[in-house]
This record gives structure tokens, C-alpha cells and sequence, in this order.
């Protein structure tokens, strides 16, 4: 993997050679323009039983120029999104009452396969889930970044694979939490990229239940129409 140090010396490389663009829809000298942006409060709901809520919430509906920045941040290196994208979840959270001022909340990402890492040199979601956490300390609220779920056996990515039965079989019963006596009395709400089907979100769902945790609902920069 290339070191934090290091990849912020290529970043500052690559913005005097090449002044960066949206990453929606490349207008110069934005991370996220206010029109992409705005696409962020589209997302509406996604079922999700299991958790308190019975509902998860996504930040955008994954289609077109939110569907690019995703990619671009994801897949492509594109890590200044972490900030932007970290509001708009921050800004979710509270929203849709998943936070409040009374109680400790923890922010827990979806895991990702080793190969995942592996290929794109970081956890992605670890690292837009600590930068939430952080935004979310910064308005006043009790927010902890809790990386307790991993994933082992998972062979292709959520997105290439097609149709609620694949996407079932694909995850299995392949999520789990590494030490269940951090999450065992807390209250968790997971949060993951882009929900397909929702088998993904279902499966840290039952895994952080198992373990004891109060799930309250989940959040995603996205989900598929």
C-alpha cells in the first residue's frame, strides 16, 4: 500500500500539473460542485429489516453524475472526495435522527475483501467512515468510528454482481465481527457506498445484531433504482 505521506505528495504533483475538476462533472477547480452536490439529498430510503428503523437512508440515487464522483472516489484514487462525501453523510445522520445529542454513536463501515484493498491501496469506507465520525464531533455530537466488520470468502465486487440471489450468494453468511465486546451494548449504524440489493447492508446488519449491538438503522452514499 502507498503511504498516506506519499500519496499526499502525489496529490500535491498532480494538482499543479493537472488542476483537478468535479469529480461529477469535471467543472474546474471544485471536489464536488454545488450541482453534484445537491444530487446528495436524492436519495430516499431502502429496506432494510433487522435494524430499528426497518429502513436504511442513501445520500443519492446512483445514476449519472453522482454515480461518477462515486466511481472516481472509490475505484479511481480520487481521495479528496473523503471530505465532501463526509458532510453529506454527517448531514444524513443527522437528518434522519440516526445521531442526537444523548447517547454515543457508532459509525461502523462495511468491510471490504482483502483483494478490494489490496487493489485500491486503502479501506475506502474506513476512511470515509473516520472523517464522518470526525465531522460529526466537530457539530457537538458523540460519534466514534468502530471498524469491527470483515469480510472473508468474497469473491467478486458488489456491483458486478447481478440480481438478489447472486448478490446473496456472493455475501453468504462472510461478514462477521472480529471482536464482539466493542460493539456489545452500543449503538451502531453501519454504513456502506453503494447498496445494490441491499444484501450487503442486511448481512452487517444480522452480524452486529449477533454481536449484541443496537442497531438503529444504516446509512450509503447510494443506492441502486
Amino acid at each position: 500500500m502507498i503511504g498516506a505521506s506519499l500519496r499526499g505528495l502525489l496529490g500535491e504533483a498532480r494538482d499543479v500539473l493537472l488542476p483537478r475538476g468535479c469529480a461529477g462533472c469535471d467543472e474546474p477547480d471544485r471536489v464536488l460542485c454545488p450541482d453534484c452536490r445537491a444530487l446528495f439529498s436524492e436519495g430516499g430510503v431502502f429496506a432494510l429489516p433487522g435494524c430499528e428503523a426497518g429502513i436504511g437512508r442513501s445520500c443519492a440515487v446512483y445514476r449519472g453524475r453522482a454515480r461518477r464522483a462515486i466511481l472516481a472516489w472509490k475505484d479511481h484514487g480520487d481521495e479528496e472526495c473523503d471530505a465532501p462525501f463526509a458532510e453529506l453523510l454527517a448531514d444524513l445522520a443527522v437528518r434522519c435522527g440516526a445521531v442526537d445529542r444523548d447517547r454515543q454513536i457508532a459509525l461502523v463501515p462495511a468491510p471490504s475483501s482483502a483483494a478490494s484493498m489490496r487493489s485500491r491501496g486503502r479501506w475506502h469506507m474506513r476512511n470515509l467512515v473516520d472523517r464522518t465520525a470526525r465531522v460529526l464531533r466537530d457539530r457537538g455530537f458523540d460519534a466514534v468510528a468502530l471498524p469491527v466488520l470483515r469480510a472473508s470468502g468474497v469473491r467478486s465486487k458488489s456491483v458486478q454482481a447481478g440480481g438478489a440471489a447472486q448478490r446473496a450468494a456472493r455475501i453468504g453468511g462472510n461478514i462477521v465481527v472480529d471482536d464482539p465486546r466493542l460493539c456489545r451494548g452500543g449503538t451502531v449504524v453501519p454504513i456502506d457506498d453503494i447498496v445494490t440489493t441491499g444484501a450487503t447492508m442486511r448481512q452487517c446488519v444480522a452480524a452486529l445484531d449477533a454481536a449484541g449491538a443496537r442497531v438503529l438503522t444504516a446509512l450509503s452514499l447510494a443506492r441502486v433504482p
